[in-house]
């Protein structure tokens, strides 16, 4: 299906969605590895179900059925587990109101985004980093950080997280060297009357951050696909373009898998929502090609491509194939 030519993976830009009330002094709360924590082991013992694995399958996430605390009634665990020592492992942040519903790796594997629900027209993010030993630690107050910088940056005027209103993150793409992340910012007033905006957070310096790109980007009200621009310098234009026709072969593999697990009734919004897709691919690279010069532009196109293609062919779960 060459007609794809470019269909977003693991690290492209999407957009998610959000839910409910959320209690206001929720934090992340990242546990160390199990065998340093006595509730790790005793919820091993529990009925376990993988809710994700990793591409190279380095590790998953699970999810353990619990005895109910007073603390927490929903009777479920979320923890990133590794596949070499799976007494190293991490618990994910979750309440009773707030439990995670999609993982995107960075390219390298060292990152992992998670998107949780928390309620109508809420939705956080967490970031969690993998170190030496093979546990993962979550990077403080994510979420609520994004919104203070988002303001401080200028990409909104209010804080619709600490006001209470509709404030959703949303995983966008990982750049191709894993130095930046992509959030895609929704707040408003309520689910009708949300802006959308976009920054960074930059792995290396542990900041939020706006480029020009994403300056003229908020500016607009287009749907068009945003890329994450790389710190280090781009590949080849010969290792581009191989891992672009890569992607774009992953991409038609990956529709072809939803198109068939697909209700026959459902399957034309699928159809549907991927020619969107690609209308709003071929606009976005038309824009970001644009702030180059010329001897660039074909490089970045690519770029361009390969980050979109990775996050579509990541896109989570399923049903969002036909949004």
């Amino acid at each position: 299906m060459k007609s794809f030519s470019g269909f977003v993976v693991v690290v492209a830009c999407t957009i998610g969605f959000g839910f409910a009330t959320r209690a206001a002094d929720e934090r992340v709360n990242a546990a160390t590895p199990s065998r340093e924590s006595s509730s790790a082991k005793n919820s091993a013992e529990e009925k376990t179900e993988v809710l994700y694995t990793s591409p190279s399958s380095a590790f998953r996430v699970v999810q353990l059925n619990v005895t109910p605390t007073g603390d927490d009634q929903s009777g479920q665990e979320f923890w990133i587990v590794s596949t070499r020592d799976e007494s190293r492992r991490t618990k994910l942040y979750s309440s009773e109101i707030t439990f995670p519903t999609a993982f995107y790796s960075a390219p390298g594997e060292r990152w992992l985004f998670v998107e949780s629900h928390q309620g109508s027209c809420l939705q956080r993010g967490d970031l969690y980093r993998c170190k030496d030993n093979d546990a993962f630690e979550a990077t403080p107050s994510f979420s609520d950080r994004a919104w203070n910088d988002a303001v401080k940056l200028g990409a909104f005027k209010t804080n619709y997280s600490a006001e209470g209103l509709c404030a959703m993150i949303q995983f966008g793409c990982w750049s191709l060297d894993a130095s930046r992340l992509l959030v895609v910012m929704l707040g408003g007033e309520d689910r009708r009357s949300t802006n959308q905006r976009h920054i960074y957070f930059n792995t290396r310096s542990q900041k939020f951050e706006i480029t020009d790109y994403l300056r003229k980007l908020n500016k607009s009200k287009s749907k068009m696909l945003v890329c994450a621009e790389p710190v280090d310098p781009l590949p080849s234009l010969v290792e581009l373009k191989m891992r672009f026709d890569t992607l774009d072969r992953q991409l038609n593999k990956r529709y072809a898998e939803v198109i068939a697990k697909t209700d026959n009734e459902r399957v034309p919004n699928v159809r549907e929502a991927q020619r969107n897709w690609i209308k709003r691919r071929d606009e976005g690279a038309k824009f970001y090609v644009s702030l180059f010069p010329a001897a660039e532009k074909e490089r970045h196109r690519l770029q361009f491509l390969c980050d979109v293609t990775t996050a579509r062919i990541d896109t989570q779960p399923d049903e969002e194939w036909e949004l």
